[in-house]
Order: structure tokens, then sequence, then C-alpha cells
């Protein structure tokens, strides 16, 4: 672990021990572009805290029986970058508490227009909608804890 500024920065055996999964799966997420290391001078790659909020989002995906592709999908949705990450502010995206909460208000919407119609769903039907709901719902939960941790500093 290595702290820049008010960046702690974590080698790839020290995330994947905090995150409970094997440097093999780091790996692997990274090839895959799950997780985005910061490269040192050295070229050593750095993993922020932003890696293990992945890693939690990767791991509930998981048990919700999503690909990786479709993990992927929904993180390059919201892929928010810190500028902790190597980039300037100017080059960061950002998302807005008012773009968040209009994206729960339409998801609200179009989960009361679903409703009536669940009902005459049959069951793969039903299932394939209730991932895509999932998805969506994910993506928001993601972009908002990266909205809460561009907010407060690391500690």
């Amino acid at each position: 672990m290595i702290k820049i500024g008010d960046v702690i920065k974590f080698k790839i055996g020290e995330i994947a021990e905090m995150a409970g999964v094997s440097r093999r799966t780091i790996d692997y997420y990274t090839n895959l572009g799950l997780l985005k290391p910061v490269r040192s001078e050295s070229n050593y790659r750095y993993y922020t805290q932003d890696a293990l909020v992945r890693l939690k989002f990767i791991e509930i995906m998981k048990n919700q029986r999503f690909t990786l592709d479709e993990i992927k999908a929904r993180f390059s949705f919201f892929d928010i970058t810190s500028p902790q990450a190597g980039k300037s502010k100017s080059q960061v995206k950002t998302v807005t508490l008012d773009v968040l909460v209009q994206e729960f208000k339409e998801l609200e919407k179009q989960l009361e227009q679903l409703k009536p119609s669940l009902k005459d769903m049959d069951a793969d039907q039903a299932s394939m909608v209730t991932k895509q709901v999932m998805l969506r719902t994910m993506s928001l939960m993601q972009a908002m804890i990266l909205y809460i941790s561009e907010l407060t500093p690391y500690v």
C-alpha cells in the first residue's frame, strides 16, 4: 500500500486479499477491462479503493447470474473515472445528483408501466425483464456510490 496525496493505492496482492479473491482473478478482470489499475513510474499496477467497489458489484452481479460481458456493459454505461486514477478533472466524466435522481425516477416510471404486463408474461419473459431491470438498478446504484465517493475524499 502506498499513499499519494489523499489517495491510497494497493498492490495487486493487497487488493485481492481485501476483496477475498485471487491475484489471478484481479488479472483476469483487469484484462477484461472491469478493473482499471494505475501504473507507477516503474510500471507496477496499483488499484484504488474504487476497485474494491467494482469487485463488490462484480460479486453481487455474478451471484445474480450475470455474465462478465453483461457486467462490463453496465460498468461502461456508468464508467466514472476519479481524478485520483491519473486523470485531470477536465478529463473526468462526472455524474451529477440531478442526473441520478432523474434516472431513478425514469426507472420507477418504467417499473410502474411494467407491473400490469408482468402477470401476462410467461416465466422466460418475466425472467428476461427482471434481469434487465436488475442491470439498470445495479448500474444506478454503482453510479450513486461512485458519486458519493467523489464527494468524500479517501482516508
